[in-house]
C-alpha cells in the first residue's frame, strides 16, 4: 500500500510548517529574553556559559530573523533526510537497512508502537557509537 496524494500532501505541508513554527518559537524566545528549554537530547541543557551567551540575542531583530532561517534549514535537513531514506534513495550511516515504505493506514490495523515514543531514547544508541568531537549535545561528561 502507498500513501495516498492526500495524506502525502498533508504530511509534507505540515513537516513544512512544523520546521517554520519550531524555527520561530525558539528564535522569538532568544529575542524576548525567555531564554530556550530543549528537549533533546533528553538530558540536553544549556552550561552556564552558553546560557549567558544567548542572552545576547534578546532584542536583537536581525539576528533573530537569521536565527530562524538557521534553525529552519537545519530542520528541513533533518526532515529531508528523514523522507529520503524512507524513500529508499539514501541509507542510514548506522546500523542495517532494508527500506521501509510508508503507506495509509488500514482501518483494521492495531498499533504496534510508535517511533516518536522511540525516538529521545535512541539518543543513548547514537550517543555510545557517535565519533567523539570537541563538542556535545548533552550535559553529561
Amino acid at each position: 500500500m502507498q500513501l495516498s496524494e492526500e495524506n502525502q500532501r498533508t504530511l509534507l505541508i505540515a513537516a513544512n510548517q512544523a520546521v517554520e513554527e519550531y524555527a520561530s518559537y525558539s528564535a522569538n524566545s532568544l529575542f524576548k529574553g525567555a531564554g530556550v528549554e530543549i528537549a533533546y537530547p533528553p538530558n540536553g541543557g544549556f552550561t552556564p556559559e552558553e546560557a549567558e551567551a544567548l542572552k545576547l540575542l534578546q532584542g536583537n531583530a536581525v539576528v533573530r530573523s537569521a536565527l530562524r532561517k538557521v534553525l529552519a534549514d537545519c530542520a528541513a535537513g533533518v526532515v529531508f533526510d528523514l523522507f529520503n531514506m524512507i524513500d529508499g534513495t539514501t541509507e542510514p550511516k548506522q546500523g542495517g537497512w532494508s527500506q521501509v515504505m510508508l503507506g495509509d493506514k488500514p482501518a483494521d490495523w492495531e498499533d504496534q508502537g510508535f517511533l516518536h515514543d522511540e525516538f529521545f531514547a535512541a539518543y543513548w544508541d547514537w550517543r555510545d557509537i557517535r565519533p567523539v568531537g570537541n563538542w556535545r549535545l548533552d550535559l553529561l561528561p
